[in-house]
């Protein structure tokens, strides 16, 4: 048991719990019975156990766009460690406890904004701290790309400069526009939350240089332009700053730190649902992760022009798509072909920025927030399964019944 609660386990634990719940039964006694609908039916227990997954996992990217909605902030990262399944200390209906369980996010700490030193505070407000001991697994590659205050060397050109009066007629501030270009930096990348301090030198005296903490307020072909408002500058180091206009400076050091985004929050979701899609085995977990950016990578020109609601031909490129690439992803026995691979579309939509196919894109936002389509989808597929589970006997007789129907009518009217 975790130690989260006297009933609760993490999301791991949960999904291991289940996916051994057949095989393990001394984690708690009032854990062994009563479980399941079907633990003791070897032919629906796996359909039953990913139906509880997809379940759990609609009911946390509910949670999740609830909070992205609510406080317009998001996390950066969700990991199994922030995923917490509860159970009632009584029981409150016929459903077996599994199906009792609830699935939340932990608290989020109060003090998890970033402090770095002469940094404003009001930049400072839109950055978030993420765990040292983060699990890279769940962690959008965007986040992992982009560690807090990671530097580069980028080329600036200095477009102007607007004098902000001070009290003092001795000192001078200004509001600094500048364009920043390097490799990798494309401005649709980056929001108006991230923070760049450009060290921009100041003269012709080597090593004199003036730190400058900006955001994006432009997109051009190539680079970004930026502006920020200097520290209290005497009128000599205004003259030179003022000199600067029109300048480019080359191999100025720069620091980058970005706002985390809700695409990074629906990234984590969608590795937490391929986790749970596959099972207990470590050694496909570790095989998904590792070609899973290559999948993601060559998605866009096999899903582009896709309309939103065609679901089938979505479906047929993204399964032949993942399945030239790797058969890690391949389904149980147990669980319908259409179902499983919708649900690895859901994954592929939620770990990529793909617009027109992806839950998030570059420029994700709060509200509606992005984690809301994939709860959409994770409550149908959630449904689907759930029919499959209970009713498809019955559904298969039918059909069954009809078609007879029909050729026997077929038959009449040959002879």
């Amino acid at each position: 048991m975790s130690d989260t609660g006297p009933s609760s386990l993490t999301w791991d634990e949960f999904c291991g719990l289940l996916d051994g719940s057949w095989r393990d039964r001394s984690r708690s006694n009032a854990m062994v019975s009563d479980r399941c609908f079907f633990e003791a039916d070897p032919e629906k227990r796996l359909l039953e156990v990913w139906c509880l997954k997809v379940s759990g996992m609609h009911a946390l990217c509910s949670n999740l766009a609830d909070e992205h909605e609510r406080i317009h902030s998001a996390r950066g990262m969700i990991d199994p460690e922030q995923v917490i399944v509860q159970f009632p200390e009584r029981r409150t209906s016929m459903l077996p406890m599994y199906w009792n369980a609830t699935v939340s996010l932990v608290a989020r700490e109060s003090e998890h904004h970033v402090v770095f030193e002469n940094m404003p505070a009001e930049m400072a407000s839109s950055l978030t701290m993420l765990p040292a001991s983060m699990n890279l697994a769940y962690v959008s590659p965007r986040v992992r790309d982009w560690p807090m205050g990671k530097m580069i060397s980028v080329t600036a050109l200095v477009q102007s400069i607007d004098p902000i009066p001070e009290d003092d007629p001795g000192h001078m501030r200004g509001l600094i526009r500048v364009h920043v270009i390097a490799d990798g930096l494309q401005a649709e990348e980056f929001s108006d939350h991230d923070v760049f301090r450009l060290s921009l030198p100041i003269g012709e005296q080597r090593g004199r240089c003036m730190d400058l903490w900006a955001r994006k307020i432009e997109s051009p072909e190539r680079g970004i332009i930026v502006t920020g408002r200097t520290d209290c500058l005497s009128l000599e180091e205004w003259k030179l700053v003022t000199g600067a206009v029109g300048t480019v400076r080359s191999s100025v050091e720069a620091a980058v730190y970005r706002a985390v985004s809700p695409a990074d929050d629906v990234y984590s979701c969608g590795m937490l649902l391929l986790r749970a899609l596959l099972g207990s085995d470590e050694q496909c977990w570790t095989r998904a992760c590792e070609y899973l950016p290559s999948i993601v990578q060559g998605l866009e020109p096999v899903v582009q022009g896709l309309e939103e609601d065609d679901h089938y031909a979505r479906y047929v490129r993204v399964k032949d798509r993942v399945s030239e690439s790797t058969h890690c992803f391949k389904a149980e026995a147990q669980i319908p072909e259409a179902i499983w691979w919708d649900a690895v579309v859901a994954v592929l939509r939620a770990c990529s920025t793909i617009q027109g196919f992806s839950y998030a894109s570059e420029a994700a936002t709060y509200d509606p927030s992005p984690a809301r389509g994939l709860a959409r989808e994770l409550e149908v597929l959630a449904r689907r399964a759930r029919t499959e589970l209970f009713e498809a006997d019955q559904r298969d007789a039918m059909i069954l019944r009809v078609c007879e129907h029909a050729m026997n009518r077929r038959a009449v009217c040959v002879s």
